[in-house]
């Protein structure tokens, strides 16, 4: 009962101060979007990246945290998004639940715009952005591939 008693204490400690640095995490990030903007996923499930357009971010795999995770198909997801990359463009991820892997480069965003990823034919997909008025700004092409 000895031992068990300081691994009980030390893992309770951990469990409140993982929960703790959560929230904290959450709330620094809620307040350090640039823009926000309106994701609507009409494909499949999804985590989605919208991206500054750097050079860094166009060299990794490694994204972070989704900006939008577990899209569901045709749900529409409110999303804050960091300062565009130096060209004043965004980059797009997404990672759907069956490993298939959409990008697209080049994307303008805005806040309050919308950015909304739909299929047009077998294996082909648009990204359509529409401004607040829902006026259609933009429409991108995305590679699409299996994992």
């Amino acid at each position: 009962m000895r031992r068990a008693t300081p691994v009980l204490l030390c893992l309770f400690a951990l469990a409140l101060f993982c929960s703790c640095n959560t929230t904290k995490e959450s709330e620094t990030m809620a307040t350090t979007a640039d823009r926000n903007i309106t994701i609507v996923n009409s494909v499949h499930e999804a985590d989605i990246w919208v991206l500054p357009d750097t050079e860094a971010n166009r060299k990794t795999t490694l994204w972070g945290t989704a900006t939008a995770g577990k899209v569901s198909t045709d749900e529409s997801r409110q999303a804050g998004i960091d300062k565009p990359g130096d060209n004043g463009q965004y980059l797009f991820r997404m990672i759907d639940t069956d490993k298939w892997y959409y990008s697209s480069e080049n994307l303008v965003l805005e806040d309050g715009w919308t950015l909304e990823i739909k299929q047009e034919s077998k294996h082909v997909y648009v990204i359509e952005v529409a401004d607040k008025d829902g006026t259609l700004k933009a429409s991108y092409e995305v590679f699409a591939a299996r994992l």
